[in-house]
């Protein structure tokens, strides 16, 4: 028995399958759109903070602790900016996917 057929046996019998979970009758379109836009902001921001890692610290500013801070709290507001202007789609494709579950959902009741 080789290795990856044993990781491959153990974890599709240790794993249940499981169905997507209900979505709710309350379902609040305008909330749920800013709960993935949110997402979406915390992704693209993700993204950028790597990018941001090689770039070099300018001594103009004196580096440190207090730039480490400015430019992460800059980064989130970049990653903000990002997704409330359109992002990279991630909002638009994870709502699809909700509104395509709720539309199962709804026939199957």
């Amino acid at each position: 028995m080789n290795g990856a057929s044993l990781t491959t046996d153990f974890v599709s019998s240790s794993l249940p399958q499981r169905a997507a979970p209900k979505i709710a009758k309350s379902f609040d379109l305008e909330k749920t759109r800013q709960a993935v836009q949110d997402f979406e902001a915390f992704f693209i921001s993700q993204t950028f903070e790597q990018m941001y890692a090689t770039v070099p610290v300018n001594e103009t500013f004196g580096g440190g602790n207090a730039e480490k801070i400015f430019r992460s709290m800059m980064i989130d507001e970049y990653g903000k900016m990002t997704a409330k202007s359109g992002g990279i789609g991630l909002t638009d494709q994870i709502m699809a996917q909700i509104l395509r579950q709720q539309e199962a959902a709804a026939k199957t009741e």
